[in-house]
């Protein structure tokens, strides 16, 4: 009775002011995990490194815990911190009852593609049924985050978490347009059906090759494996029921991942070897004896059979026996004689037991290359920029493209090969375009390139209008999502100069980017930030900001180290660029976008068609001096919000936050009628003071 009459004597703070006190912490926490970083490295190094190092001045400071903070709040972050873990484990079951019933659902389509002779899956009212669980499951998961903020922060979360992970990983981060693109390239593999990535340049096409091969060859293994030991696991637990069957499947699941994923950072070189697509560079001298069977002459060289042991004895047999035979004339030498004779005879002994045993000559030796060793061992092959090579030889190819793991195809100069499961054939190639050609490269065969799924893979999607805060679908700019992930720390936190200003400059950058990019691909008609730019029509011929020149910016940039983001812009990209129209028109682009102004020593002036490049010294009118702004911290959940939106909000006190904070309604503050009658006159004098503001601003008219 006590406690409760004196939390009823504690100021009940509103959903939002916790949930502000809550952000605030998470930035003190980041502000914190910022001192630790790379700590490990730190104690690896010797006392003269630890003794004499400095930091810099932060901006914001982590206060003092002297101050109780109030006891709502504290019941709020721990419920808050409860829910989002017990939420977690709810996401995880659901994710692992999705990847159950994907796991049947692909061995009811290997069994049917078996019995259908591995031309197709088929459809049957097992595979039917996992179909449609899915989708249950899917929505269930939907609704889950829909409706739970705690829900929506751990999965979000983790998602941000993944995405810094596979960019240290020097992967790609898995944005929608991405993760759909490889599910497309292995679904096609999984079909048996060959793949032809196309796209322009520095979009990541080979990348993306190579991640969906070894994705494709994973998931075959770890489905394979997993076959194997639920029927072990089945046969010692018989009665068991569906539901146990699950929780072990999860258990073999997250083992069999964790198994590959150490592979891939500290397994032997074969064992990654063994996880890699084969890869062949395409080119027109590439031929057919360089994607199948290479013939060289070698020199022939072969011993007669038998142990070196034996050889060695029968010399040694034959030795004493003809020193035996000379015994006489041996003896009438002296001592010197005697070894060099010896000597001789030994040696030529040797010679005459390897003459006698040996057979010289030259033959023709066949080195199996890239395609044929995929083929008989059943793994992916990638044969990048497939269409430099000349069409004779892609000819080759049709057999094999055509066939399904499990048929023969036959091969010019080795006959007929068993395409073993695990086969995958993935080429990929520049696209041109009217304003863009690629030297060297031809147009597939129509016939040839029918045989393949075409994909065309160019940049992530990025909205090139409004700022920052105007974003009302912030998940749908993938590229600065991408840009984020560069920046963020592996806790998800953010420590950049000005965090305001800084966010909104590698936002409008993001934008940048995404012009150059469509106006590369001649996609600039579809660009909302062009549909009102007038003028000629734009053009870039060989220079765009692409993902590999992108990542060029940030890294000169080093989060505001020592320039800002206008200096590294041109360091890092334009300054390099040796076309001059196309230097010019992205200059002019980023100085649309807010880079190089004036006000700090800027001077971008557009140039005509044709005109020479612009050198540095043209657009200063001043030496560059810069002065960094003070470093702050985001937390991770500033960044999420950042990226992924702000989620489900929590506005009102749910019946478990009630239960966790100890209230009820009549806890909760509440206005009297007089109270309400004070509010509602203050809003009739704020709207009567608003509509004669209006009226002297309209010089004494009617504004209504």
């Amino acid at each position: 009775m006590i406690e409760q009459t004196n939390l009823k004597q504690v100021y009940i703070p509103t959903i939002g002011e916790m949930q502000s006190r809550y952000e605030d912490d998470l930035r003190e926490e980041a502000l914190k995990s910022s001192e630790y970083e790379n700590h490990k490295k730190v104690e690896e190094q010797g006392a003269f490194f630890k003794a004499f190092r400095r930091f810099e001045k932060r901006a914001d400071k982590i206060p003092s815990d002297t101050k109780e903070g109030n006891v709502y709040y504290k019941k709020y972050k721990a419920y808050v911190e409860e829910e989002t873990a017990n939420k977690g484990k709810e996401i995880q079951e659901i994710e692992n009852l999705i990847e159950y019933e994907k796991f049947f659902l692909r061995w009811e389509r290997r069994v049917n593609s078996e019995s259908n002779n591995y031309s197709h899956y088929g459809s049957s009212s097992a595979t039917r049924y996992r179909v449609d669980r899915i989708k249950e499951l899917e929505k269930e998961l939907e609704m889950i985050l829909k409706n739970s903020p705690e829900a929506w922060e751990f999965y979000y979360r983790r998602q941000l978490l993944s995405d810094i992970e596979t960019v240290h990983q020097q992967r790609l981060v898995t944005v929608p347009y991405v993760a759909n693109a490889k599910q497309k390239v292995i679904d096609s593999l999984n079909l048996g059906v060959p793949v032809y990535i196309v796209g322009h340049l520095g979009s990541g096409k080979t990348q993306l090759a190579t991640e969906a091969a070894v994705d494709f060859t994973v998931q075959n293994r770890i489905q394979s494996e997993l076959e194997y030991k639920m029927e072990e696991w089945f046969s010692v637990n018989p009665n068991a029921t569906e539901k146990d069957g699950i929780g072990k499947f999860g258990e073999f699941l997250n083992e069999r991942k964790l198994y590959y994923k150490n592979i891939f950072t500290n397994g032997s070189e074969e064992e990654i070897e063994s996880l890699q697509p084969l890869f062949i560079s395409g080119s027109h001298n590439l031929t057919y004896e360089d994607m199948f069977v290479e013939k060289t002459l070698s020199l022939k060289s072969s011993f007669s059979k038998g142990s070196y042991s034996d050889y060695l004895n029968m010399i040694i047999g034959d030795f004493y026996a003809w020193m035996d035979e000379h015994k006489t004339r041996l003896e009438q030498m002296t001592d010197e004689e005697q070894l060099q004779l010896k000597i001789q005879i030994w040696k030529s002994f040797s010679d005459l037991l390897v003459a006698s045993n040996s057979a010289f000559g030259t033959e023709i030796k066949k080195i199996e290359r890239e395609i044929l060793i995929a083929v008989k061992e059943g793994r992916p092959v990638i044969v990048d920029e497939l269409n430099t090579i000349a069409m004779q030889n892609l000819i080759a190819l049709n057999d094999i493209l055509q066939r399904h793991a499990g048929n023969t195809a036959y091969i010019t100069g080795v006959g007929p090969v068993l395409i073993k499961p695990g086969f995958g054939f993935i080429g990929t190639g520049n696209l041109s375009s009217q304003m863009v050609n690629y030297e060297g490269t031809n147009e597939l065969n129509p016939a040839f390139k029918s045989r393949f799924v075409t994909i065309e893979y160019n940049y992530v999607s990025q909205k090139t209008t409004g700022s920052l805060e105007d974003q009302e679908f912030p998940e749908k700019n993938e590229l600065f999502r991408v840009i984020i992930a560069r920046l963020a720390d592996k806790n998800g936190n953010l420590h950049v100069p000005d965090s305001k200003r800084t966010l909104e400059e590698l936002f409008r950058f993001s934008q940048l980017c995404k012009v150059t990019q469509n106006v590369f691909m001649g996609k600039w008609k579809d660009d909302e930030a062009q549909k009102d730019f007038g003028g000629d029509e734009p053009e870039l011929r060989e220079s765009v900001l692409s993902i590999r020149n992108i990542l060029h910016v940030l890294d000169n940039w080093n989060v505001g180290e020592e320039k800002d983001l206008s200096k590294a812009l041109w360091d890092g990209f334009i300054s390099s660029i040796t076309y001059p129209d196309d230097q010019n028109y992205i200059l002019s682009q980023g100085v649309r976008f807010g880079f190089f102004p004036k006000g700090e020593g800027w001077n971008v002036e557009t140039k005509a068609t044709g005109e020479a490049t612009t050198t540095y010294d043209e657009i200063r009118t001043c030496p560059y001096h810069y002065v960094r702004p003070l470093t702050e911290s985001l937390s991770y959940l500033d960044v999420v919000h950042l990226v992924f939106g702000k989620g489900t909000p929590r506005k009102a006190f749910s019946k478990e936050l009630k239960e966790a904070l100890e209230i009820d309604n009549d806890d909760l503050p509440q206005i009297d009628g007089k109270k309400y009658q004070e509010l509602d006159q203050q809003l009739s004098h704020l709207e009567h003071s608003k509509d004669l503001l209006e009226y002297m601003e309209g010089n004494g008219e009617d504004v209504q």
